[in-house]
């Protein structure tokens, strides 16, 4: 099952390879190639590009060598120069129409370096050493878009029998390069316009509530903290000792459902709450993919909607430390207990405490 409680065809694969794992790993046959996948997936790139990549390192494209070793097709040679087999590594790097295409790129090509025999010592470079070798970075990203184009080019030589010539598979790939990285840029958010001293913000005037939970797998407690500021002032605090949730994800869900209903108590029915749980927003906003969390989803729905206005916001861990504060302070106390107030129990380190 996934951690929402839904079953998929990855987590029962998952499975059956932990059932079929052997014990003990089988003893290196070589050098490993793994990191060179890995790193296949971590190309600022597209994920067609990416995959490209990893199979070129796999040896899954289909060149005309990996085919007939398969019993697919008679011929293994290259049919765009002639050479006697067409591997990976050669109808990429070391065809002559792909080495005029390397040779005319701002990569620097190096003898007995790059381009060379080896597919594994030609990625690598392209990884990793080119930049060592004096190659801008600029440069380099674009290698992606110039082997997918090397290998579009070859394939129009098969299939429609013409020959694309080396400048213009360059030109290609240095364009499509282009028109990808502006799309994907960040753009900048506009400049907020600079407020007097009597235009608060109307966000300033509406509470903010931090929440967290704290759960270990060894501890028969979690901890639950929230605290409600406003204008920078602290209004109401609350730490709670329970037994141990059935997981950390629930643990941070009985805090947002503890936190609505101490809020509701006091009376506060206007809120913004602030958690760095991700999860909680996406089982909150869409509970039907949750099944494992659906008595207390239905319980958010309930206190919900006795709000006038309810909000629930996603921010970083760095800016939630002093309910991560509470939460753990609450854990640590061992026992179960309820504190709620407006002022920080004598028992809190307020030396330690990190609330403002």
């Amino acid at each position: 099952m996934t951690k929402s409680g839904n079953y998929t065809v990855k987590s029962g694969y998952e499975v059956a390879r932990n059932l079929s794992r052997p014990v003990c790993d089988h003893p290196s046959q070589g050098p490993s190639v793994t990191t060179l996948k890995a790193q296949a997936w971590k190309l600022k790139t597209t994920r067609k590009l990416k995959h490209f990549v990893w199979q070129c390192v796999t040896g899954c494209l289909a060149s005309s060598q990996r085919l007939f070793y398969r019993h697919i097709g008679r011929d293994k040679g290259c049919s765009r120069c002639g050479a006697d087999e067409e591997s990976i590594n050669h109808l990429i790097f070391e065809c002559p129409p792909a080495r005029q295409v390397w040779a005319l790129s701002n990569i620097s090509s190096l003898p007995a370096l790059f381009p060379s025999a080896s597919l594994y010592n030609n990625l690598d470079y392209l990884y990793w050493r080119g930049k060592e070798a004096g190659a801008d970075e600029d440069s380099l990203r674009v290698f992606p878009w110039i082997m997918w184009y090397i290998w579009k080019a070859r394939n129009r030589k098969i299939f429609d029998n013409l020959s694309v010539p080396p400048q213009e598979t360059l030109d290609l790939a240095i364009q499509e390069e282009g028109a990808w990285r502006r799309a994907n840029q960040r753009e900048d958010p506009p400049a907020e316009p600079i407020l007097s001293s009597h235009e608060a913000p109307a966000a300033q005037n509406r509470p903010l509530c931090s929440i967290d939970g704290s759960w270990i797998g060894t501890e028969t407690r979690s901890g639950h903290g929230w605290l409600i500021h406003q204008g920078g002032r602290l209004l109401h605090l609350g730490l709670k000792g329970s037994r141990r949730s059935l997981s950390p994800l629930h643990a941070e869900l009985d805090t947002l459902l503890w936190a609505m209903k101490c809020l509701l108590a006091i009376p506060m029915t206007s809120i913004l709450i602030q958690t760095d749980c991700s999860d909680l927003l996406a089982m909150t906003s869409a509970p039907e993919e949750w099944p494992t969390f659906s008595t207390e989803l239905t319980d958010f729905a309930y206190y919900r909607d006795r709000f006038t206005s309810f909000s629930l916001k996603h921010i970083p861990r760095s800016g939630n430390t002093s309910a991560d504060y509470l939460a753990k302070c609450a854990r640590n106390r061992g026992f179960c207990f309820s504190h709620v107030s407006s002022t920080v129990p004598d028992w809190l380190s307020l030396e330690e405490s990190l609330i403002p």
